[in-house]
């Protein structure tokens, strides 16, 4: 089944400051750190419609990850739902996109004992 995406917001669609998709691009704060909106998405999962809040930083990351490990986007997603422990959704991604963040800065290519990425065997994986 192929991912089904929709964004449910689009804070304007106009020319000015727009990124041609009727969405403003994310801005530099005077603090020098990006400010980022949050944007609700729609996605299939387990065969169900469900949505998440993300900011586009931990959406694009997602799909990167995904890419990566050459799965569907809501196959990753839907390994991160059933191995979540609590909370909802949307955070137990930020926090599995903040934990493979976490692994490649530390560990970018140590190999386990089976000689696969250890960055790759630690993926929620369904039985």
């Amino acid at each position: 089944m192929a991912d089904r995406i929709t964004l449910h917001s689009a804070p304007h669609a106009g020319p000015a400051g727009s990124d041609g998709l009727g969405q403003r691009p994310e801005k530099q704060a005077a603090s020098g750190h990006l400010k980022s909106r949050v944007v609700k998405r729609s996605i299939v999962v387990a065969g169900h419609k469900t949505s998440v809040s993300l900011e586009d930083v931990f959406w694009n990351a997602l799909r990167n990850i995904a890419h990566s490990r050459g799965v569907h986007l809501s196959q990753l997603v839907g390994n991160i739902d059933s191995e979540r422990q609590h909370g909802n959704l949307s955070s137990a991604i930020r926090l599995f996109v903040f934990e493979c963040s976490c692994n490649n800065s530390t560990s970018l290519r140590q190999l386990d004992g089976d000689g696969h990425d250890a960055v790759e065997s630690q993926a929620p994986r369904r039985p």
